[in-house]
């Protein structure tokens, strides 16, 4: 008799996640296309950051208030050696009664990767995202610019939506939320 064949599923959220803090980057390199690992995951509520203190990080009139919680209301990168990432993980608490979707933006695409930039949050569940940063000798004026990050968010309701980026088609005109946290990097 034939063994069952596995199905791949879908990764659900991870309940929590590490606090807004920079990885060694002696330490091997994750792979930024897994998901989230569990075992990163050490505490659990918290309380949110807010937003950010710079007032460029403000949210336009027409913008409206996040509604989630933060880890941090600003992105701090280690020092880096050219060539090598380094990452932060940073969490996001979806404290109303909802499923969400968000997305996450960045200002360079070139020397940031954010995994994953969108996804689903269930309701009253914290999900983690890892921030990259690779630093180079080529992108080094890119680094000397003002960087941030915005996250946005909606409503995905329907539970038969199971991938998040059919919702985000038509761009941000109906998000439900938005935050902008600048990026910091070392002396």
């Amino acid at each position: 008799m034939e063994a069952p064949k596995k199905t791949e599923k879908s990764v659900a959220p991870v309940p929590a996640a590490a606090p807004a803090k920079p990885t060694d980057s002696k330490a091997p390199a994750a792979d930024p296309k897994a998901p989230p690992a569990a075992a990163a995951v050490p505490d659990g509520p918290f309380v949110d950051a807010g937003p950010s203190a710079d007032p460029a990080m403000s949210n336009k009139p027409d913008e409206p208030a996040f509604k989630l919680q933060l880890s941090a209301n600003k992105i701090e990168f280690p020092p880096s050696v050219a060539g090598k990432p380094v990452s932060v993980t940073l969490r996001i608490n979806n404290v109303t009664a909802k499923r969400i979707t968000f997305k996450v933006r960045c200002t360079s695409a070139d020397i940031f990767r954010v995994h994953p930039p969108i996804g689903f949050i269930p309701a009253n569940t914290i999900f983690p995202l890892k921030i990259w940063y690779t630093c180079s000798a080529e992108k080094a004026q890119e680094a000397a610019k003002k960087h941030f990050f915005a996250f946005y968010h909606k409503s995905a309701i329907d539970p038969k939506v199971k991938i998040p980026a059919p919702l985000w088609k038509d761009g941000l005109k109906d998000v439900e939320g938005v935050r902008r946290i600048p990026v910091i990097f070392p002396p």
